[in-house]
């Protein structure tokens, strides 16, 4: 259970720092944006849902 709780919080963390990040894009200049931000962010949130995902299927068995 408390796992789930952990990774609600990295997902919600994840997020708001995703939209920090989309916040901080210049859009005159797209060459100086952290696409890497943004990019990471995603690819951690995807990951949290895949995990999250696993952990609900070993506790219904």
């Amino acid at each position: 259970m408390k796992k789930k709780y952990f990774i609600y919080f990295i997902i919600i963390a994840s997020a708001i720092l995703m939209i920090y990040n989309i916040t901080e894009l210049d859009f005159n200049d797209l060459k100086k944006g952290p696409f890497g931000g943004i990019v990471s962010m995603v690819l951690l949130i995807l990951a949290m849902i895949l995990t999250l995902r696993d952990i609900k299927k070993d506790e219904n068995k």
